[in-house]
């Protein structure tokens, strides 16, 4: 019998074009304070990409300032994007964006990523 594993966080993804890596600042915190999440894009691609980032965070967390977040990327270059999320109720919490960008064949691509390393925000 063959098994299938699925990892539940996408770490780091990479296309062709786009290179995604979100991280936490800190991944401890108590009710009421915030934590930072930053993405770092990579555009491995041939022209420049105009890229939107969509906060995310599930219940229990608050992102402070939950408008959509852009950059224009130059080929070989990176930008960062970062937005901040307060814990409101203790437990453990993945947090995760989307980035919205369109490929260099003009179609539109969504990606939601996660943790770089697969660590839940822990809020107690």
């Amino acid at each position: 019998m063959k098994t299938l594993l699925i990892a539940p966080v996408l770490l780091a993804f990479l296309v062709v074009g786009i290179h995604v890596d979100q991280g936490l600042d800190r991944y401890n915190v108590g009710v009421g304070e915030d934590v930072l999440v930053t993405l770092l894009l990579g555009n491995t691609g041939e022209s420049s990409l105009d890229v939107s980032v969509v906060p995310g965070a599930p219940d229990g967390l608050t992102v402070l300032d939950p408008g959509v977040r852009t950059a224009k990327i130059p080929p070989g270059t990176s930008a960062y994007i970062d937005y901040p999320v307060r814990g409101e109720s203790p437990g453990q919490y993945a947090i995760s964006s989307q980035v919205i960008y369109t490929d260099e064949e003009g179609r539109s691509r969504h990606i939601r990523c996660g943790d770089r390393n697969g660590w839940p925000l822990i809020v107690s």
